[in-house]
């Protein structure tokens, strides 16, 4: 394992759950990782959890909006990219066809972030660090590893990606879609795909043994 003080821009950085019943995620969750868990006040009758390995920031849960409740947005898992420039990113994305649902707005002195939908429909957020860079711990169970795209039109999907992060695409045979029980890829590890006690869609990933 491993602490992380900075994040290049491009990578995956911060893991973030919307959840209808945040003190029951918090539980779940913290059974499940073994991770401890503070929570910082929003607002009135608001808080958002992180979540820790080692005094380490892993993760953190939230509360889903009266707006997203009112637009039939469920439980889920949000992923953060961390970028050099918040405005710059969103320009790029919406040149490259996809959409902001939330503009570039700072997050106190912690970061400037903003939220993007790409032509597919998938949605990730972006995260100028300020204060705040990320995770702070990675390879030990319990922390971000992976992260996989599922997407109707993988082309589209990819063009954007490379436009946007700046990524190459190197093709892979696909190696499973949908959910799945614990399952072994050659040379690659054990999966499993689940969802939480709300619907919130996560996998677990297990290393092959060296």
């Amino acid at each position: 394992m491993a602490h992380v003080r900075t994040h290049s821009p491009g990578s995956f950085c911060w893991l973030e759950l919307y959840a209808n019943d945040q003190n029951a995620a918090k539980q779940f969750y913290q059974s499940l990782f073994g991770w401890a868990s503070d929570d910082m006040p929003m607002g009135p009758g608001e808080v958002y959890t992180l979540f820790s390995l080692e005094g380490r920031n892993a993760a953190a849960a939230t509360g889903l909006n009266e707006r997203m409740r009112a637009q039939g947005v469920p439980p889920h898992w949000m992923l953060y990219i961390s970028v050099e420039s918040a405005d710059a990113a969103a320009a790029k994305a919406q040149q490259a066809g996809g959409k902001l649902m939330a503009p570039p707005f700072d997050v106190a002195d912690f970061g400037r972030m903003a939220v993007v939908q790409d032509p597919t429909g998938a949605h990730f957020s972006i995260w100028q660090p300020k204060g705040h860079p990320g995770t702070g711990i990675t390879g030990a169970p319990g922390t971000l590893c992976w992260a996989d795209l599922m997407t109707p039109d993988p082309t589209a999907a990819a063009k954007f990606y490379v436009a946007v992060m700046g990524w190459k695409l190197e093709p892979k045979p696909d190696h499973f879609s949908g959910y799945l029980p614990p399952t072994t890829m050659e040379k690659v590890g054990r999966v499993a795909m689940v969802d939480d006690p709300q619907g919130a869609g996560f996998a677990l990933f297990e290393p092959p043994a060296h």
